[in-house]
C-alpha cells in the first residue's frame, strides 16, 4: 500500500520525482524525504547497459546502452561516462556516446556522439594530444609551442578524391557530370543522388574522417567561450565536431576541456527563393541536446582515454559477432 493523500485522503500519492509527490485527486503537491543511497563506487568498470539504464534518464524509445564505463562518480552532483549504444529500431548499428548526468535524479546534463571507429580513432588521438600538451589547469606545459601542422601521420595522406572541381564537375561518390542547380546553391548527381552544396559560389564537401588532419586551431562558431585550441574530429557539410580548450571573458585564467558538435540545415538554403548569404544559410548551430559535454579536471583525460579503448574492443568484438 502506498501513502494516502494528507489533504483529501481520496487516492494515493504519485511520485513525480524523487523527494516530490502528487495527488492525483485534489493536485495537490507534497515535499518527502529522500532516503539517502549508497553508491557503489564502480569507477573504471565494464557495465552491462542495464545498469545505465534504470540509473539514469537515457530514453529507451531513442536508444539503448549495450555496455558501459563510468570515468567520474560525484554523488547527487555530477555522472560522467562512456557508454555502447545502438538505436531501438537498429541494432547493428551502434556508437560511442560520452554522458554527462548531474544531481541526485540523474538528469540530462551534457552528450557527445561518435558514430563511428574512424571518428573515435580521431577522438583518441586528440584527447592524447591535449593530455601531453597541457598541464592540470589546460595551459601549454612548460611555455610549449604549439604547431598547427597536421599531425605526422596525416601530413601526406589527403589524396583529394572527394574534392569537387567546378571545371570538371565530376560527382565524387561515381564520376558522373553533376547538374547545377537553379537556383545556383547546389550541384546535384542524377546517377547516384550526390549533392554538392555552394556556399558564395564555392563548393563544400564531406572531408573524409582519416583524411583530417588533426591539427590544433583556434577558428570555432563558438558562443559565449573563447576558445584557446582545438582539435577538429570530424567535418562534413552538415556536420563538425571538435574538442576544444574555452575560457570565459571574465575569467581567462580559468581552462576547461568542451566537447563541441554544430550541424547546419540546407534545405531552406537549397530550396529558398529568397537571396540567402552564406552567413544567413549555412551558419553553424549547436546541436540540439548536447547542453554542457565539459571536463574541468584535466586528470579524468586519462581514464577517458582507457574508457574509450576498451568500449573500442567491445565495438570491435561486436562486429565480429
Amino acid at each position: 500500500m502506498g501513502e494516502n493523500c494528507p489533504a483529501c485522503g481520496e487516492a494515493e500519492l504519485i511520485e513525480l520525482v524523487p523527494g516530490v509527490k502528487n495527488c492525483p485527486a485534489c493536485r495537490k503537491v507534497f515535499r518527502t524525504k529522500v532516503e539517502k543511497k549508497k553508491i557503489q563506487k564502480k569507477e573504471g568498470e565494464i557495465l552491462d547497459g542495464e545498469y545505465f539504464m534504470k540509473n539514469t534518464t537515457l530514453n529507451p524509445k531513442y536508444e539503448i546502452a549495450d555496455k558501459g564505463i563510468t570515468i567520474f562518480r560525484e554523488e547527487n552532483k555530477l555522472w560522467f561516462a562512456v557508454l555502447l549504444c545502438h538505436n531501438p529500431d537498429f541494432p547493428g548499428i551502434k556508437y560511442v556516446r560520452l554522458s554527462w548526468w548531474k544531481k541526485s535524479v540523474n538528469i540530462h546534463g551534457g552528450m557527445f556522439k561518435i558514430e563511428n571507429m574512424d571518428e573515435l580513432d580521431n577522438a583518441l588521438i586528440a584527447l592524447s594530444r591535449f593530455e601531453e600538451d597541457f598541464d592540470d589547469y589546460f595551459e601549454l606545459k612548460n611555455n610549449k609551442k604549439i604547431s598547427y601542422e597536421p599531425i605526422p601521420e596525416r601530413k601526406d595522406v589527403d589524396d583529394g578524391s572527394y574534392v569537387f572541381t567546378l571545371t570538371k564537375r565530376k560527382c565524387p561518390k561515381c564520376a558522373w557530370k553533376m547538374k547545377k542547380s537553379k537556383n545556383h546553391r547546389y550541384y546535384e548527381c542524377e546517377k547516384c543522388g550526390e549533392i554538392i552544396v555552394l556556399d558564395d559560389g564555392h563548393p563544400i564537401y564531406d572531408v573524409p574522417l582519416n583524411f583530417l588532419p588533426l591539427s590544433y586551431s583556434t577558428n570555432y562558431p563558438i558562443n559565449f567561450y573563447l576558445p584557446n585550441y582545438g582539435i577538429t574530429i570530424r567535418n562534413t557539410m552538415g556536420d563538425w565536431k571538435a574538442i576544444v580548450t574555452i575560457h570565459s571573458k571574465e575569467n581567462p585564467d580559468k581552462r576547461w576541456l568542451r566537447f563541441y558538435w554544430w550541424r547546419r540545415n540546407f534545405q531552406h538554403y537549397m530550396t529558398s527563393k529568397y537571396s540567402l548569404g552564406s552567413n544567413q544559410g549555412l551558419k553553424w548551430e549547436t546541436k540540439k541536446g548536447v547542453m554542457s559535454p565539459n571536463i574541468h579536471d584535466k586528470k579524468l583525460i586519462a581514464p577517458l582515454i582507457k574508457g574509450l579503448k576498451e568500449i573500442k574492443e567491445i565495438w570491435i568484438k561486436s562486429k565480429e559477432g
